[in-house]
């Protein structure tokens, strides 16, 4: 056997861009003559040798591919297997749709009694309230249901924005009204319910429970047998879970129009619902599978015989890391998601039977025309019979919204833009889109304007405090004023850097604890029970902490709700001394439920001060010239239609410009008008000469602030439409004092002259 030295080998040239079945088939020919030149030489197509080179050609391109298409599919951008595009939208936290269902607005009818001593009015007491879930049927498609996803109240005088009472006339005696039929618009949506039972018996970590249904657009409830509430979360290391009260069920309030101190507000806000949130063990997860069912996923423990949440937990697959508290603990780490070492995941259901009700239906097909949706099917749930339960139903816009199972590229956007947001607030646009999102059940916010506080330096703070003082002590004298300033001199020998180093709470907090209340003690104590100092000091203790929340958040949001007739409600004074009253503003109820939302995606180091807008009301007044022989009556009516058409609410903003010169341009659209002498914005006085509104479109005139009460019930604030135009511009209200412009009566406040 001949022997071999190194001289004897060369270095392989090995091409690695070659994949493809050609390329790797003449570097395998060409790698032969290379290195094996007096070995075989047959490079014919036909012999034995091209058929092993053509094989292992054959093998090195099939393999490439694989390889190739494997790393596609793991790349979002690039997938095409649909498994491969939800695992990764997983991933990213994104949860796929089997199907998304369609929604609707329905109008629900009641006809209730007149009081009998005042036919002009309502006899609520004869009303009911009907809970969720009622059906509702199609007459187009037999096959196509509705159920309605808030309860139906006809006890209060609304339970959503809108509400219209039509009155039913008794010909047979004196003509006088005798009914009313109220019309209360519920939101629905398609699907049908469904409940299936699950019989548990030993403990399973993260027990996988799969419906037998196709298309589940929703798990209404989950219990178990002893009745306990197992609630849905978006991932198991979740444990705060939302839980909305209807008012009836809220023992602090009597009504969708009062608030937390029962209070009455006049604005008939609806509030239906309050917010709130829990911490619970009992919870789970939704997954889509592959094949369109839809599964829920448990945690991975149980609680132990006896006990409760509160002093221990048996885990059978502890995840979290225990927080160091011993010697031998300190070089462990630390799972902030988990926290102690009674942290689980979750609980796991055992010895017990689950009854979980969810609803089934949805896409394209689901979608329907105006007044489709008349039927309701079976007998409505009351929850409060008051005596008339006959209701009727339609719907007076179409269900829209339904599609079918999201495709691959929906998927791969959704969960891109849902990764981007990372389900937290950090501009101010995260904070106006979320306010928007919260549900109208919670409140019916209309419009929000977010601005970001710089924590201030003490001599900031230290004027603010002076002002806030002086406000609350008008009524004081002089003397007593002065002895109070130097009582409660809180900033004396507080540096600018100890304000810097402390959290903005923190800081209130030292205020009032430290300098604030102590203060207040001595001096009610060396003044005695004057009526008129002590309810100067009460005033002056209850306004401090709002007025520093105000002044001292770091995120100051201001909002405006709708009405039930949607006109804008808030009144960012309402509540103070010598102020509009407290009802003038947005209800209580409805600021709680947004700061509990809120609270859910706002930074830590972010102190969120909620605070009502101004509304600037106003009127139109136009003067224009029509065409020869033209119908001037007609043209007037297009005219002021078009003048409501541009001042509908829902274009209008906080701090957004009133462009004149743009209307007078659609007014000059108008078919019959030739020419356009003026369009005056105001609020009294018509500016270019004409007759003006009188009494004024305001309630409120701000001077230094003091509010003083000389104009219109009903109304806002007042402005100065006329120094505020330049160049066919009205300029918005200052940026410190957001407010949105208001045409609020348009078919009285719309008045003008064709020439």
């Amino acid at each position: 056997m001949p022997s071999y030295n190194n001289k004897d080998f060369k270095e392989s040239n090995v091409n690695y861009i070659n994949k493809d079945f050609s390329s790797l088939k003449q570097a395998l020919i060409n790698y032969s003559k290379s290195y094996f030149p007096n070995t075989y030489k047959d490079f014919n197509e036909t012999s034995p040798g091209m058929m092993l080179i053509e094989m292992g050609a054959y093998v090195g391109d099939v393999t490439s591919f694989y390889i190739d298409q494997q790393y596609r599919e793991m790349l979002l951008p690039l997938a095409e297997e649909r498994r491969n595009i939800i695992n990764m939208a997983k991933m990213l936290g994104y949860k796929v749709k089997p199907i998304v269902p369609s929604h609707v607005e329905l109008s629900f009818n009641l006809e209730l009694d007149a009081v009998s001593t005042d036919k002009s009015k309502v006899d609520y007491s004869n009303g009911s309230i009907f809970a969720s879930g009622i059906k509702v049927q199609s007459t187009a498609n037999k096959n196509l249901f509705f159920e309605t996803l808030d309860i139906v109240d006809f006890t209060i005088t609304g339970s959503g924005i809108t509400d219209t009472n039509f009155p039913v006339i008794d010909n047979t005696s004196d003509g006088l009204t005798t009914d009313y039929i109220l019309t209360r618009k519920v939101r629905a949506v398609s699907g049908e319910t469904k409940t299936k039972t699950f019989p548990i018996t030993s403990p399973q970590k993260f027990r996988r429970i799969t419906l037998p249904d196709t298309n589940v657009i929703d798990i209404i409830s989950c219990k178990d047998s002893n009745n306990n509430e197992w609630h849905e979360v978006d991932f198991l290391a979740q444990d705060k879970v939302p839980i909305k009260k209807h008012y009836t069920q809220d023992i602090l309030r009597d009504g969708a129009y009062t608030n937390l101190n029962g209070e009455t507000y006049t604005s008939d806000v609806p509030v239906p619902y309050s917010l709130s949130y829990i911490t619970t063990t009992k919870r789970f997860t939704r997954e889509t599978n592959i094949n369109n069912t839809t599964s829920l996923v448990f945690g991975n423990g149980i609680l132990k015989n006896g006990t409760t949440i509160d002093n221990s937990f048996l885990d059978l697959e502890q995840l979290g890391i225990i927080v160091p508290g011993q010697p031998s603990d300190l070089n462990q780490a630390i799972d902030p998601l988990l926290g102690d070492e009674y942290s689980t995941l979750g609980e796991t259901p055992v010895q017990t039977t689950l009854t979980i009700t969810y609803r089934v239906g949805g896409g394209i097909e689901s979608n329907a025309s105006v007044g489709e949706v008349t039927q309701i099917v079976g007998t409505a749930t009351v929850l409060q019979d008051g005596g008339s339960t006959a209701l009727t139903v339609t719907n007076d816009t179409p269900a829209r919204g339904g599609a079918n199972q999201e495709d691959a590229d929906e998927i791969r956007e959704k969960a891109k833009a849902f990764f981007s947001t990372q389900n937290r607030c950090v501009t101010k646009e995260d904070y106006e889109a979320r306010v928007m999102n919260m549900s109208s059940k919670f409140g019916s916010i209309a419009k929000v304007i977010v601005s970001r506080n710089a924590i201030p330096y003490s001599t900031d703070i230290q004027e603010a405090y002076n002002g806030i003082v002086s406000d609350s002590l008008l009524n004081v004298s002089d003397s007593i004023h002065n002895a109070f300033i130097n009582a409660q001199y809180v900033f004396t020998g507080v540096q600018e850097s100890e304000t810097l180093n402390m959290g903005v709470d923190e800081y209130k907090e030292a205020i009032l604890e430290n300098h604030i209340n102590p203060g207040l003690t001595n001096l009610q104590g060396s003044l005695g029970a004057n009526g008129t100092i002590q309810q100067s000091l009460a005033n002056f203790e209850l306004g401090t902490l709002s007025e520093l929340d105000a002044q001292f958040g770091t995120i100051k949001i201001n909002i405006l709700a709708y009405d039930k007739n949607k006109n804008l409600v808030g009144n960012a004074q309402a509540g103070g001394t010598d102020l509009p009253d407290a009802t003038d503003g947005t209800p209580l109820i409805l600021n709680t439920n947004l700061s509990s939302y809120l609270n859910n995606f706002k930074l830590l180091t972010d102190d969120v001060a909620i605070v009502d807008g101004y509304i600037v009301n106003f009127g139109v007044i136009f003067d224009v010239v029509a065409n020869q022989y033209v119908n001037k009556a007609e043209v007037k009516l297009n005219c002021i239609q078009k003048i409501i058409n541009y001042f509908r609410i829902e274009k209008m903003q906080f701090n957004q410009p009133i462009i004149v010169s743009q209307l007078e341009y659609e007014l000059m659209g108008i078919d019959g008008v030739r020419s356009v002498n003026y369009v005056t914005v105001t609020q009294g006085e018509d500016y270019n000469g004409g007759e003006g509104f009188n009494p004024p479109l305001f309630k409120y005139s701000v001077d230094a602030e003091t509010i003083l009460e000389d104009g219109v019930d009903g109304y806002g604030y007042s402005y100065n439409f006329e120094g505020a135009l330049n160049s066919g511009i009205i300029l918005p209200v200052n940026p410190q004092t957001p407010a949105v412009f208001e045409l609020k009566n348009p078919r009285q406040n719309v008045k003008g002259v064709v020439r």
